[in-house]
């Protein structure tokens, strides 16, 4: 809805979602960047923020990732052979050319 607010209570974890789009952000004017420069900034501590530190989420399973291949090295002593053969790897093997 154009120009709505929502406000929504959920129980975490939660997916939330938005389409691109979604708002058009604002750019500081160059005074008022010049007076959050001058502006103090509050330090607050944990402590004064009455919130606990232990994690709600739980690590259920660790998977590495899939080990690559090696590498190819491409032999020999002349230089357009070399870029030859990789040329060949590219577009038979990677097929990005």
């Amino acid at each position: 809805m154009e120009g709505a607010s929502f406000v929504i209570e959920a129980a975490l974890p939660a997916v939330i979602t938005a389409q691109k789009g979604l708002n058009e952000p604002r750019y500081a004017s160059l005074p008022g960047i010049m007076k959050a420069k001058k502006k103090p900034v509050d330090v607050k501590k944990v402590a004064d923020l009455g919130v606990a530190l232990e994690s709600k989420a739980k690590v259920v399973k660790m998977v590495p990732p899939p080990a690559r291949p090696p590498g190819k090295i491409i032999s020999g002593d002349e230089p357009a052979a070399k870029a030859a053969e990789l040329a060949k790897l590219l577009r038979e093997e990677a097929k990005v050319i």
